[in-house]
């Protein structure tokens, strides 16, 4: 695992996953993307109790976290190693610091965090000798409510198959991922096992030719069309039937629109999401 000193941390039991993660549902949706991780990952470990086991943690500082809220999750799946840290209280700031003293970065290829923490995270990893150029992206949190998900019109198509992603796409989706690094493939696998997918799939060869999932962020992410197929209107379709399927299960939808994307940054808002807050994620470079 990441941590330095696990004698000074508090290991967060999975059972009570649920009471950290309404920690964020407070001033919704300000603190969605912290909701929305911790649900996935109860989620997750309720779908694979073996999970846990095989290598995600969260961490706290102190017992007191149903109320700072600081938190690392700590993601260990294949040949991926992610870690993610929050805190929801600003007023905080020395325990916050504290839990990142805490982080070995020596295993681990990724870091997110949210806008309002990023200033002594960035400061932590430039620290710890780690370079951000080329490696630091920045991405906005867009939210729908479900009742504005319902709103959306959704026509009937014909011309492709639209149904969930398989175990069998892993390594198409993979192959045109701008972020791939070592490790994808298998949260890319865990994210179609056990997250919602769907991909439009040509109604005459059954080509896969589009497609969007929940990522392990908990939000909308791997949006794509393949070059043949653009300009028919397929991932606007796809946002769509996903948001649908997310308010019918009474959730609100998000989506990570990374900076200088602008064909998702444009559909995006013009289905009415709004900008929540920018989040960012560190991709480690070679020491």
């Amino acid at each position: 695992m990441s941590l330095n000193n696990k004698e000074h941390s508090v290991l967060i039991p999975a059972a009570e996953w649920a009471d950290l993660r309404d920690v964020y549902r407070q001033d919704w949706p300000k603190n969605a993307y912290s909701f929305n991780v911790l649900e996935n990952y109860i989620q997750l470990a309720r779908k694979d109790p073996e999970l846990c086991k095989r290598g995600v943690r969260i961490w706290s500082i102190d017992n007191n976290w149903r109320e700072h809220g600081i938190y690392i999750l700590d993601d260990q799946t294949g040949d991926a190693y992610i870690i993610r840290v929050d805190a929801y209280s600003n007023e905080r700031k020395e325990l916050f610091q504290t839990a990142l003293s805490q982080l070995d970065l020596v295993s681990c290829d990724e870091v997110i965090f949210r806008e309002k923490t990023a200033k002594k995270v960035t400061q932590f990893l430039q620290e710890q000798g780690h370079s951000l150029e080329n490696k630091y992206y920045p991405a906005q949190l867009y939210h729908l409510s479900k009742e504005s998900s319902f709103k959306l019109q959704l026509r009937e198509r014909t011309d492709y198959i639209i149904k969930p992603l398989t175990l069998a796409d892993v390594e198409v989706v993979e192959s045109v991922w701008l972020y791939k690094r070592k490790g994808t493939g298998d949260v890319l696998e865990r994210n179609i096992k056990h997250n919602l997918s769907f991909g439009a799939y040509h109604r005459d060869t059954g080509e896969l030719c589009a497609w969007v999932l929940i990522n392990e962020l908990g939000v909308i992410g791997f949006l794509y069309v393949k070059d043949n197929y653009r300009r028919q209107g397929l991932a606007e379709y796809l946002v769509i039937h996903l948001c649908h399927v997310l308010a019918k299960q009474g959730s609100d939808a998000t989506a990570h629109i990374v900076d200088g994307n602008t064909p998702s940054l444009k559909l995006f808002k013009r289905l009415g999401f709004v900008a929540i807050e920018y989040d960012y994620w560190f991709l480690k470079a070679e020491l």
